[in-house]
Formats: structure tokens, C-alpha cells, sequence
């Protein structure tokens, strides 16, 4: 079982990455990618998820009752995401990603170890487990994702 700490520092990985990403051109960081997303695209996406799970750490925090799932129109969330991350140039979009996800993270060590760790009504999660399947792994996917693609254009 991982601590909010451990979380904390494996989701603060993200904006470390994400960093790495300012010398690139924004040519580069809109070519699209192998699928239909570019790098910018698949920033804005999991930005989007940061933002919905700032508002379930916000309830969270005023011991308001919430339920940790999936959102159920995933691809609706996404494409609404993506769009909203076309409407910013691609290294002020960086910026505001690593902004959000720094901005969850404060909130999540708001949360208490033990709301932490207890399954949620109705989920089959805990928030450290949610976090694990839903942030971490898809962080790692798509790191690697974009690692790959600016592999093969160099």
C-alpha cells in the first residue's frame, strides 16, 4: 500500500516530464503522433482528468459524499479536452499542465491517510488505488507514447 507522499511524488513525475518538453518546437509539439493526437493533444487530455479530479479532491476535503469511477462518456470527456487545449499555444499549454497537476497534488495531501486508503461508496476503488490505475499508469502510457514519437523524429 503506497502513502499520499509516495502517490504525491510518482503523479509530481508527470511535470517533470512534461518540463522536458519546452525545447521542442511548436511544430513538433502539434505534429500529430501515431492515432490522431499530437503531443499537445495528449497533454490537454490528461490535463483534463488533473482538473476532474481537482473537483472530486475538493469534495473530498469538504467531506462531501462522492463516488471514484470512470467518467462515463470517456470519449466525450477527451475530445472536449483536446479541444480545449487547441485553443492554447502548445508551450502555454505546458505550463498550465504542469500548473493543474501540481495544483492536484496539493489538494490530494490535503486528503487524510485513512479516506486515503478506505474504499469509496459505491467503487471498487480506493483513492490510492484510482490514482494508481487511473493516473499513473495512464502517465507512464502516454510518456512513453510521446518518448517514442520524438525517438523517431530525430
Amino acid at each position: 500500500m503506497a502513502t499520499i507522499a509516495e502517490i504525491s511524488k510518482d503523479l509530481e513525475n508527470w511535470t517533470v516530464f512534461v518540463a522536458t518538453l519546452f525545447p521542442y518546437s511548436e511544430d513538433i509539439l502539434c505534429k500529430q503522433m501515431a492515432g490522431t493526437w499530437s503531443i499537445q493533444d495528449t497533454i490537454s487530455h490528461i490535463m483534463g482528468w488533473d482538473k476532474d479530479f481537482i473537483k472530486t479532491l475538493d469534495k473530498t476535503i469538504n467531506d462531501e459524499q462522492i463516488t471514484l469511477q470512470e467518467n462515463p462518456d470517456v470519449q466525450a470527456f477527451n475530445d472536449a479536452s483536446v479541444d480545449f487545449g487547441r485553443t492554447m499555444k502548445p508551450h502555454e499549454l505546458l505550463n498550465e499542465a504542469i500548473s493543474q497537476r501540481k495544483r492536484m497534488i496539493e489538494k490530494l495531501k490535503m486528503v487524510s491517510e485513512s479516506i486515503f486508503i478506505s474504499q469509496f461508496n459505491n467503487s471498487p476503488y480506493t483513492m490510492e488505488s484510482f490514482l494508481q490505475e487511473m493516473f499513473m499508469h495512464h502517465d507512464r502510457y502516454h510518456k512513453e507514447q510521446i518518448v517514442n514519437f520524438l525517438q523517431s523524429i530525430d
